[in-house]
């Protein structure tokens, strides 16, 4: 993201700046994933999310919006990149629990610094980590809302991420190193935003973070997640959605935004 804005990134995310250490990048991954919420409303209005420069700054930074993961991650990858951070992009195949996965449709970052080499990721709409994880040890990591761990798929050769939960280990996603280009990213996007098989068109998906409390929400279905123990209801009214996504996510939409996303979750 050429001419990136870094004062006003780290002014939406609270942070006056950030240090070039494992610690500063802990740092800016918690601040992005608890200021800039994870949403699909373009997608499930119909529209495919521009993945422009300008487009994301105006989005994100200036118009009080989330966005999904070929947003936010290439948001915190510019960030990362104008703060001084080594990254790299990785394309992940999603699992969610499942034993196999789909097409690969989430970008994360791998950031080496001081030789070692972390997954950052700002942008999975799942459970997954506040904090950046080591890549290259299969020892269970600590995050504020949870215990995390990479091993390798022995079939694939993938890393898996997955997280403990009290049913045991929670697969979210596997990724590989190869070479991601922007002609990936820019399929991978159309894919995600357009086909029916993906859950992004037919499906309102949210995720925030109070504290190390995850707000997530599928549809209708509003879940709070404090470190694997669950809390869920369901939105009944249009005022409790507007206040989950304005209030509990600090998203800015208007009326009319807001009235669409409800019409068409009586039909998701």
């Amino acid at each position: 993201m050429s001419d990136f804005d870094l004062p006003a990134y780290l002014s939406r995310i609270g942070l006056d700046a950030v240090p070039v250490t494992p610690d500063g990048l802990r740092l800016i991954q918690q601040a992005q994933l608890r200021c800039i919420p994870f949403e699909n409303i373009d997608p499930f209005l119909g529209r495919t999310p521009d993945l422009a420069p300008q487009a994301l700054a105006a989005k994100l930074l200036h118009a009080g919006r989330g966005g999904y993961c070929f947003e936010l991650n290439a948001l915190f990858g510019a960030a990362l990149r104008a703060c001084g951070f080594e990254t790299r992009r990785l394309l992940a195949r999603v699992r969610n629990g499942r034993p196999t996965a789909g097409p690969r449709s989430h970008v994360a970052l791998m950031v080496t610094l001081g030789g070692r080499r972390y997954l950052a990721d700002a942008g999975f709409g799942g459970p997954g980590p506040l904090a950046p994880l080591l890549i290259d040890t299969d020892t269970a990591q600590s995050a504020p809302n949870g215990t995390f761990c990479l091993r390798t798929d022995p079939v694939t050769g993938e890393r898996l991420l997955q997280r403990d939960t009290p049913e045991g280990p929670f697969i979210l996603y596997g990724f590989d190193e190869a070479h991601v280009s922007d002609a990936d990213i820019e399929a991978a996007n159309h894919l995600c935003a357009t086909w029916e098989k993906m859950p992004f068109r037919n499906n309102l998906l949210l995720s925030g973070f109070d504290g190390a409390t995850r707000i997530g929400a599928f549809n209708r279905m509003l879940t709070r997640d404090s470190d694997g123990r669950l809390d869920k209801r369901e939105l009944v009214s249009p005022t409790d959605l507007a206040t989950l996504l304005t209030r509990d996510l600090g998203l800015c939409l208007d009326p009319a935004t807001l009235g669409a996303i409800w019409t068409r979750l009586g039909t998701a």
